[in-house]
């Protein structure tokens, strides 16, 4: 795709390849404002998951609205967004290789107002982690962690509250580490349903809770400690469990949203509505679109886009067909379905009943999961409710 000439460039007046990956100004500005006034109606920070985009210009707006610092997924993603001038990164995931801790490293000695926090979860993990910056970062303030509570069988992190303040005493004995809370991710339990899934989640906050206060109890954390969970399905129940539960004088609740920004036409539009909020949950509009040509019709009933498994998300849920564009007018679409996705194609059935399509029709498409198309592209347009390319946004995924 080639970058527009002018602000007032259209995506179909024939200058953009397709398919092409567009993201709706209205719909990002709604999310944008209803997750900022959500935060502030229930007195937490937000620290937007950027692995969602990883891209400098979305994170400047999340931040334009109250984002008060990055969260990534690895220390290429930091280092990426420390390039492009963020200074308050946090690192979810635990970082114990030499040349990631070198890393870090160098970039809090390159400028000493960069704030970047880890997590930890090991006895084990702090004793190499604590070698390793005795050798890289022995000139540099201790490095800031938050001890990781897991769920046994689920993703990383010590399995209970004995185990976090076992943690948390290793960490507070080094020279080299600053703890300052407690990390959680209560989307571990997505799988569950219903009353199962809740109590669950409900039953993890509350360890939270217990957690943070053991920590500031013992002397093992400065209150008001980091309580940071909140992924981009149930962050509402956070609100609910830990800000409802611990005093801002106790904890600075941190949610980590990250896929409110664009949210979505599957997964997540059916999440949102799904969970219980005693709190309200903002009220979120699928931004991304993904467009692209349809290249044939070889049988009744079937259609072939150009748009394929190397362009949208498939690991939850099919792309969802939402319109075509023909002679210059948008339609929407019933009765298609994306049964299937090779890497540059969608297969496409129409039921007797559908609107008719044809070669060369433009065809918009929803996706399910937000972070899974993003990493896909390099280049995206926000555009306006006609498509008239406002601006371009760029992602740092290699």
């Amino acid at each position: 795709m080639s970058d527009p000439n002018h602000a007032t460039q259209n995506v179909f007046d024939g200058a953009v390849q397709f398919p092409v990956l567009v993201l709706k100004h209205d719909a990002l500005t709604n999310n944008l404002a209803e997750m900022r006034d959500f935060c502030a109606d229930n007195d937490v920070t937000l620290a937007p998951h950027c692995k969602t985009h990883l891209s400098p210009e979305l994170w400047q707006m999340q931040q334009e609205y109250g984002a008060e610092l990055a969260t990534v997924a690895t220390v290429a993603q930091a280092a990426a967004f420390f390039d492009h001038g963020v200074r308050r990164i946090l690192i979810a995931n635990e970082v114990v290789d030499r040349a990631g801790l070198r890393a870090m490293s160098e970039m809090r000695r390159s400028d000493p107002g960069f704030q970047i926090t880890m997590l930890v979860d090991s006895v084990e993990a702090i004793t190499l982690i604590e070698r390793i910056l005795e050798e890289v970062a022995a000139d540099l303030p201790p490095l800031p962690v938050l001890v990781e509570l897991g769920a046994r069988g689920l993703r990383s992190g010590a399995r209970t509250v004995d185990e976090v303040i076992e943690v948390a005493t290793a960490a507070s004995a080094t020279r080299v580490l600053d703890l300052i809370g407690v990390e959680g991710y209560e989307g571990v339990f997505g799988k569950l349903s219903g009353t199962e899934r809740d109590d669950a989640i409900n039953d993890y906050l509350d360890s939270g809770v217990v957690a943070v206060r053991e920590l500031i109890d013992r002397g093992l954390v400065v209150a008001p400690a980091i309580a940071t969970f909140g992924g981009s399905r149930f962050y509402p129940a956070v609100v609910e469990r830990v800000r409802g539960a611990l005093s801002p004088s106790e904890a600075t609740v941190v949610l980590r949203s990250g896929c409110y920004l664009a949210h979505d036409h599957g997964s997540y539009a059916a999440s949102h509505g799904d969970v219980p909020s005693r709190v309200g949950k903002p009220r979120l509009t699928p931004a991304m679109e993904v467009w692209g040509v349809v290249l044939s019709l070889p049988e009744p009933g079937l259609a072939i886009a150009g748009v394929g498994k190397r362009d949208v998300s498939h690991d939850e849920g099919m792309p969802v067909p939402l319109a075509i564009r023909r002679e210059g007018v948008v339609s929407e679409l019933t009765g298609l379905s994306v049964t299937r996705l090779n890497d540059q194609h969608a297969l496409i059935r129409m039921s007797p009943d559908a609107v008719p399509v044809r070669v060369g029709d433009l065809m918009a498409f929803g996706i399910s999961h937000p972070c899974t198309t993003l990493d896909k592209w390099r280049t995206a347009y926000i555009v306006d409710d006609d498509y008239g390319i406002e601006s371009v946004v760029h992602t740092l995924f290699h």
